[in-house]
Formats: C-alpha cells, structure tokens, sequence
C-alpha cells in the first residue's frame, strides 16, 4: 500500500497442492508465504509460476519495460505481471495483488500474503462455472509506483467488460478488515458486495474513504469500479486513517512517532527487515481468503442471466 508516496502494504521448498483439492487452509496459505519471502524479483515472479504449474492453472505473462522520469532523472523500471484467466461470462472481475516488495524487506505480509491468497483462488475456483469472465492479476513493479497495474490498464482492451476490481495488499497480519476508498464515485457496485460478505462471515469490519494507495489506483484513475481489502491489528484501522487524513490536511506534518499509541502497528513492519512470515498468521491469511471468495461468488452471482 502506499500513504501520501508509493508506500506498500506496497518454504525452503515450494508448496505442492494436490490437484483435485478443493479447500484451501491457513497454513496451505501460509506455506505459501514462507514460500515466496526473501526471494529477489526475478524469484518471486518464479515461485508464482511454479505453484500454478503445479496445479495445472494456465497463465499469461505481460511483461513490460517502461522509463520513468523524475526532474532531471530517467529510471528504467521492468516487470513482468502474471496473469490467471478462467471464465467466459460477458463481465470482467479483477482481483490484484503486487508481487513485489521493497529492497532488504523479505515482503511477507507485504505482499506475500496478497499472493498467497490468490493462489489460493486459482487451486479453489478454476473449475466453477462462472458467470462472469475472471482474471488474477500478480502485479509487478507496485512499490515503484504503481507500474504494473498501470501497464494493465493501459492496455486494457475490454474495458466495456470490467465490472470490479478486487485488490489485496496486508491482508496477512491482524483480526480486523479494512477496506477502502470508500467515496462513492467508483465502488457503487461492488462495495455492497464486500460489506454483505464480511457481514455473512462476522468479521470485524471497517471502510474508509481516505486510505493508503495500492493498485486499485491503476483502476480508479480510469474510471474502473475498484475497492481495496486489507487485514490489519485491531485499532490499525483508525490509526492508519487519521494518520492519513492529518497529513492530508496539514494537521500532521509527519506520521506519530513510532513509539506512539497513534502510529499504525502495520507500518512498524511493512518495508523492513522484520516483514517475515513469522509475524504473518494462517487466521489472518484465511480472513482475506473467504472474505475475497464471498465478495467474488456475489459478484459472479449477480450475473446470473
């Protein structure tokens, strides 16, 4: 996830699932965390492909080699999303998650535990018979800027068909949902959607209209209905909006000290050394699975000819 700047929520051996499983568990899920953190860019992106080779799940690779200038200063930024396909309904659902993480951070809970998730759809949801047309994106090159999703979007040729974008950035640490930008302007549709699911589910639950950017953002600057899940320490919700909200206004001209009762438990972790999989929890991880599986099932129901 990201604040005011790009600022991201951004096993030894890797997971082999049966290919005629149908549940998937918390620590399936956090298997697949321990996984995929500490590997560098190239690795993660390897890891991905491996799982879904193993489970049978085909893919689509965007790669994309873009320059971005700053003031006096180009940078070459290269990706590669990997992308998940599965049914042929005339609508388009989205669910996201970055791949990436920041240099020297092992990029468990940020966003291993995005990751982790969606594999956890593909091994669960591949043979449904859907109504709508599905795509798992595992954006690349997020805690950049944002430039993997924005790539998607740019070359988006359908976007007729797009009916909501599920994103998922933190969702691995933590009791309580927080969901977010609630404004009106771009979740009308879906965002009844999420709170049905989490009401059906009894979990605690939060939505804001000020919160931290993630790749939904590739999705709301074009127009696309988009709305963000994350799971974090019970109070993160408030602290993490008013932290935002006080920068915003000028209230605040630097986040709480870190040491503050104010300062969002999230954030002591996410970008540093100590996002690892042992502060990432399987109840966590299966919060942002069922919640994300309901809120897609309502969707694909709501399509029912």
């Amino acid at each position: 996830m990201t604040l005011l700047r790009p600022l991201c929520f951004a096993l030894a051996a890797a997971t082999a699932w049966p290919l005629a499983a149908q549940s998937v568990t918390g620590d399936e899920l956090h298997a697949l965390v321990r996984g995929i953190e500490g590997r560098s860019p190239d690795g993660r992106r390897a890891f991905i492909v491996q799982q879904l080779d193993r489970m049978g799940v085909p893919y689509e690779g965007m790669a994309f080699d873009t320059v971005r200038v700053r003031g006096e200063r180009a940078d070459t930024i290269r990706g590669e999303n990997i992308i998940v396909r599965f049914g042929a309904g005339p609508r388009r659902v989205v669910v996201g998650a970055h791949l990436d993480a920041v240099p020297r951070s092992p990029g468990a809970n940020d966003n291993g535990a995005g990751v982790a998730v969606l594999l956890g759809l593909a091994r669960q949801l591949r043979d449904r018979a859907w109504h709508v047309s599905v795509e798992l994106c595992f954006f690349d090159q997020e805690e950049r800027g944002l430039v993997g999703s924005l790539i998607y979007v740019a070359r988006d040729t359908a976007r007729a068909r797009h009916l909501a974008m599920i994103n998922l950035d933190v969702v691995g640490t933590g009791e309580e949902v927080y969901v977010g930008p609630v404004d009106g302007q771009d979740d009308a549709f879906v965002l009844p959607h999420v709170r049905a699911a989490a009401e059906s589910l009894g979990y605690p639950y939060f939505e804001e209209a000020v919160y931290p950017g993630s790749d939904y953002g590739a999705f709301a600057r074009a127009g696309l209905e988009n709305i963000s899940i994350a799971v974090v320490p019970a109070g993160d919700a408030k602290r993490m909006t008013d932290m935002i909200e006080g920068m915003q206004s000028g209230r605040l001209t630097a986040p709480p000290d870190t040491a503050s009762p104010a300062y969002p438990i999230a954030l002591k972790v996410m970008h540093t050394p100590r996002d690892s999989s042992a502060l990432v929890t399987p109840s966590a991880l299966t919060m942002a699975f069922e919640l994300t599986r309901a809120v897609l099932l309502r969707l694909d129901d709501s399509q029912r000819p």
